[in-house]
């Protein structure tokens, strides 16, 4: 339980946290290359509302800050770090294999990223809590200026090239997720049981118009990836977007929340970053801008040209495959009050786009 210390903050009791006092001092003393480190006190702490990760898109991920009192060569110091641990289920089951994604991240593929990913303070391979250090200083989401939007696609566009066609040398890391290889009927039947909940639920009203639509994407799921299949795979973030990125007012962007890294098409990741964006903030670049710009930057670096025709054959695809594996659970467990206050941009970002792109492109 928690206990108040001696200047009045809650102290948390070692039973509370996943992980032991000796993990984390050890995980300290590496990222800090301070061999004498001692580990005093943790208290619980506020994070910062600019610190990444804190996103409407991580469901269920629990996020706890905390403030460690460490001694390093006899003077005291409090260091600001932050708790992630894997989202849980509704019959609560924790996913592991998520988190283990994001320690593999940080600590295998960060070398090899040409972006900037948080340090990893400390952190547990079995079961996918880790613990990073918290960032001040930084301009919020909702703030960010053109060049920070250009910065970011920039970086997403150079991680797409490092990696692209490499696939079979990314399959060596087992913890990366492959919605369209060999988690692919895992991942329909999931969306599948989430498009029955919506068809049968009455927690949501406002979906009454759109409910055809879900079991009829399921039902299309194999049409609907066979495009995406024929492109060339790579690594994709998996929620590429400005509320999992930390934009220092002085520095390079570091990005955040690697729960849904994997191997698939660039598109993916464009995709989710566009609706994302303009779902939750007002960008100060337009959907049709950010496209350009990334398609733009990749052309002379990938060598890889899409015709207006196929890109757009691309889009609807990824956005109905992205709709459908990502957004019919968060919908079939979502509280009411959460979608009432998303309602009508959700509707113009999502339903409606979703809706004429299987009236353009499926066959039923």
């Amino acid at each position: 339980m928690s206990t108040p210390d001696v200047n009045g903050e809650m102290t948390v009791t070692e039973a509370e946290w996943p992980f032991t006092r000796p993990e984390l001092m050890a995980g300290l003393r590496r990222y800090l290359a301070a061999s004498s480190l001692r580990l005093l006190n943790i208290n619980a702490m506020a994070l910062p509302d600019t610190m990444p990760g804190q996103s409407p898109t991580q469901a269920g991920t629990k996020l706890s800050g905390m403030s460690v009192n460490v001694l390093i060569d006899g003077e005291e110091q409090n260091l600001p770090l932050v708790l992630k641990e894997p989202p849980m289920t509704q019959d609560g089951r924790v996913l592991r294999a998520v988190g283990q994604r994001e320690y593999g991240v940080y600590r295998r593929l960060a070398p090899l990223l040409p972006l900037l990913v948080p340090g990893l303070v400390a952190g547990d391979e079995s079961s996918g809590w880790i613990i990073l250090e918290v960032l001040t200083g930084l301009r919020a989401a909702p703030d960010w200026t053109v060049d920070d939007y250009q910065e970011a696609i920039g970086n997403l566009v150079r991680m797409h090239d490092r990696f692209w066609a490499l696939d079979e040398i990314l399959s060596t890391y087992p913890w990366l997720a492959r919605p369209l290889g060999a988690d692919y009927d895992l991942t329909v039947a999931a969306a599948r049981d989430a498009a029955t909940m919506l068809l049968h639920a009455d927690t949501l009203p406002q979906l009454v118009a759109y409910r055809g639509l879900f079991p009829l994407l399921v039902d299309a799921a194999d049409e609907i990836t066979a495009p995406l299949r024929r492109e060339d795979s790579t690594l994709i973030h998996g929620d590429y977007w400005p509320g999992n990125i930390a934009r220092p007012l002085d520095g390079r962007q570091i990005v955040f929340d690697w729960q849904m890294a994997g191997i698939g098409p660039a598109i993916l990741d464009l995709v989710g970053f566009v609706q994302s964006t303009n779902l939750y903030l007002q960008p100060a670049l337009s959907a049709s801008e950010m496209i350009a710009s990334y398609r733009a930057q990749l052309d002379p670096l990938a060598h890889i040209t899409w015709e207006d025709g196929d890109f757009d054959l691309l889009w609807d695809h990824a956005l109905m495959w992205l709709f459908m594996t990502k957004w019919l659970g968060r919908l079939a467990t979502m509280h009411p009050e959460n979608y009432t206050a998303i309602e009508d941009r959700f509707r113009a970002t999502w339903l409606d786009m979703v809706l004429a792109a299987a009236e353009r492109r499926l066959h039923k």
